[in-house]
């Protein structure tokens, strides 16, 4: 007993006894497993009910001894097992075989002892745990007094997360379809219960009769007894089962040419919780868990093609929504009062223009936001390729605020006009710089609104332009370039006029044609020392806190489900910044306090020099730049610009034994994040949201109807893959370049000028 036994486990089929008293098993399957005679009967049952897939709770044991095999004897305990070792030398069998005390209208589709009255057939499937009534007669007469058996809800959406189907095991949709009785709210529900059924169960069906009223499915395996009946109440759309004979007779050359078809309206079912939890769920990664999952290869055509049916089904169908925008923006402006909304349209009633601009927002940002504002754009993903337009200004932390959003039908002059002539209501007389990318439509329509001296162009674009200009025609080589991107940052963040003009010289005398370009390209718009107002060092539009990324999963739902994941976005981060605020270690946020800190760690090593009426001289090196604490003021110009004491500030104010925080402008302290979001907010609530129904016309549940709208013309996308192509950024980070040769950087070998040694 110190070694190993090998045991023949034996399930799903029957046990018939010769004349001559032999034992002959028929039918079922068999499997294997070696079993340490030393282990205990729990350990016993766990390692055979995990290697044959069966639940113990169902079943019981019966094994046979090597001189009377025809003889079963019960497995129930330590002392039946070590019998079992015992008097067994080198194998064993065991058979397993439903419990008598468990009910029998439960199929545990496993072996029938000998003595059982009624076999059970096995399913020799990879899952044959499936549980269900056998041969139920099905009921003669159907009524409403009948206890009704709700189906599963396969397709409502998980309360787990999920982001990736490997997450969930295929076995669990085995149960869409559980017994008799079961009710389904129509037949195309039912059907796409029992195309999930055949998946998880690995076989095949056909229908003997399918139409709306009555279903007929039976197993495409010769003399398999798997079958479902199903019928419609009277003249209702709902439906019940009927016959529910949940067992398979599968042979092993069944099972290896089992083949999965591919239904795509309903095989969309299978990722529509993945969908949910990640949008961004890859064509390519559905492929791989499809196969992996059940055994079906798709190509990338028909993994995208599913994914946007189970974005259909999950969010709707988005012609629809477009009809319930009317409805939704009543709703905003009725739940928050002096939020203003915008919803223009087509003379024949489709969608072109929405503008919202949440009333909290408004509060927020004519209360304590520093002027200025960041407008960005981006493109939904959804079949009409809506442009997303944003505005974003800063709070008291330096954290975005969101202002406004837009939804278009396109991207040109014309919309952006639009959005900024409503941004323009929603600010009113306040005098705002606006930063925004160079695309034609906002050089020219920025200025006709805001006024040419109030737009700041994004450094990042002109950086990108001018990495573009290099490549194409001035400067090749990595180390050219790297110095030219050097000289032009230089440019931008020189804060006085004698800077500015110095590296101008500097980059000329390196080339011409790069000093012409800042020149011809409005230095005025993105230069500090150019620009005439005040945009307190916004250099760029912000990419990394951008409102792209803020949204970056909600564009790719539908317009309606976009504002709602919006609004829910904006309440909790309107809540997050509020509760951050009471965190605050004295009157300013983290993040200015860090900047303040970072100036004072700069200046603590200055020597300085006091003079009359608050005027200080601090030496930096051979200079001297004079600090102006009563003014606050320093001719570096960063106090002025910022708002922050520079680290020449910072040498001064250190010396007297001045607070710098005291120094910090007002529109970064606690009081003004405090009027920021002193604002309030409501969701919309949707329980009474009407639908669209089958001719078009939005009605709510007591038939009143409601004005709709049509999709914008000519935008769908047409069907397949979206072409994309991505553009890399032109001052991007990117490996050095080597020679193996040389060993010098810069080329390749093949590129390399010295001659071979």
């Amino acid at each position: 007993m110190d070694g190993e036994i090998f045991c023949f486990i034996h399930q799903g089929g029957e046990l018939v006894k010769g004349a001559d008293g032999s034992v002959e098993y028929k039918g079922g399957r068999n499997n294997s497993v070696t079993v340490n005679p030393n282990m205990s009967y729990d350990q016993f049952v766990s390692q055979i009910c995990s290697e044959s897939n069966i639940e113990a709770k169902v079943v019981e044991f019966h094994f046979t001894v090597k001189f009377d095999p025809s003889c079963l004897l019960p497995l129930h305990d330590d002392a039946s097992l070590a019998r079992m070792f015992k008097f067994n030398d080198m194998f064993c069998r065991v058979y397993v075989s439903p419990r008598a005390d468990v009910d029998t209208d439960v199929d545990v589709g496993f072996v029938a002892p000998a003595s059982a009255q009624t076999p059970v057939i096995s399913s020799n499937s990879a899952h044959v745990n499936t549980h269900g009534n056998t041969d139920v007669d099905p009921p003669k007469d159907i009524s409403d007094d009948q206890p009704r058996i709700e189906s599963n809800g396969y397709f409502q959406s998980s309360s787990a997360e999920t982001t990736s189907m490997d997450q969930h095991d295929s076995s669990k949709f085995q149960n869409t379809i559980t017994s008799s009785g079961q009710i389904f709210n129509n037949a195309s529900e039912f059907r796409d219960a029992l195309y999930l059924m055949s998946l998880a169960g690995k076989f095949s069906y056909s229908f003997k009769r399918n139409s709306p009223k009555q279903m007929t499915v039976v197993c495409r395996v010769d003399e398999c007894p798997w079958k479902i009946t199903c019928r419609a109440w009277g003249s209702t759309n709902t439906v019940q089962v009927h016959t529910f004979r949940n067992v398979h007779n599968h042979s092993l050359e069944d099972v290896a040419s089992y083949k999965p078809i591919l239904r795509s309206q309903r095989a969309s079912l299978v990722i529509d919780n993945v969908i949910r939890s990640n949008p961004d769920y890859h064509p390519r990664q559905i492929c791989e868990d499809f196969i992996k999952q059940h055994g079906m290869q798709l190509s990338y055509s028909q993994a995208w093609h599913l994914k946007e049916k189970a974005k259909e089904r999950i969010y709707g169908r988005p012609k629809n929504y477009y009809k319930l925008l009317p409805w939704m923006c009543e709703r905003i402006v009725q739940k928050n009062p002096g939020t203003i909304v915008e919803l223009n349209h087509s003379s024949d009633g489709h969608f072109e223009q929405l503008f919202i601009a949440h009333a909290v927002s408004i509060h927020g940002f004519t209360l304590g936001c520093r002027p200025i504002i960041a407008i960005d754009s981006s493109h939904m993903s959804g079949a009409y390729k809506d442009a997303i337009f944003s505005a974003t200004s800063y709070d008291a932390n330096d954290s975005v605020f969101p202002l406004a959003i837009g939804v278009m039908s396109s991207e040109n002059y014309e919309d952006w006009s639009w959005f900024l002539k409503n941004l323009k209501k929603v600010i009113g007389d306040k005098k705002v710089v606006i930063i925004s990318d160079r695309r034609p439509a906002l050089l020219c329509s920025v200025p006709e609104i805001f006024g040419v001296e109030n737009h700041a162009h994004c450094y990042h674009h002109v950086k990108e332009e001018f990495s573009s200009f290099l490549n194409k025609n001035i400067i090749k080589g990595n180390k050219g370039k790297e110095n030219a991107l050097q000289w032009l940052d230089s440019i931008a963040y020189a804060r006085l006029e004698h800077d500015y003009n110095v590296r101008i010289c500097e980059l000329r005398k390196f080339n011409d044609a790069l000093a012409t370009w800042v020149e011809e390209n409005s230095p005025k718009c993105w230069a500090m020392s150019k620009f005439p107002k005040n945009r307190w060092d916004k250099m760029t539009t912000n990419f990394d806190e951008s409102f792209t990324v803020w949204l970056r999963d909600e564009r790719h739902y539908s317009i309606c489900h976009f504002m709602m994941e919006h609004m829910d976005k904006l309440a909790a981060m309107l809540v997050k910044n509020k509760e951050e605020s009471t965190t605050w270690e004295g009157s300013i946020g983290p993040k200015i306090k860090e900047k303040v800190m970072l100036n004072i760690s700069k200046g603590e090593g200055y020597p300085v020099a006091p003079s009359m009426n608050g005027i200080f001289g601090v030496c930096i090196g051979r200079s001297v730049l004079n600090v102006d604490t009563m003014n606050q003021t320093c001719t570096c110009k960063a106090w002025q610009m910022l708002g922050i004491p520079c680290e020449h500030a910072c040498a001064a104010l250190l010396s007297t034994g001045q607070n710098v925080y005291d120094f910090v402008e007002d529109c970064y302290k606690l009081p003004k994040q405090e009027l920021i979001y002193s604002g309030s907010f409501r969701p919309i609530e949707t329980h009474d949201m009407p639908s669209v129904n089958n001719d078009g016309v939005v009605r709510d549940l007591t038939g009143r109807i409601f004005c709709s709208l049509n999709p914008p013309h000519g935008r769908k996308r047409p069907m397949g893959r979206p072409r994309k192509k991505h553009i890399e950024s032109q001052v991007m980070d990117r490996k050095t370049l080597f020679c193996s040769q040389c060993h010098m950087a810069g080329h390749n070998r093949k590129t390399c000028k010295r001659s071979l040694s």
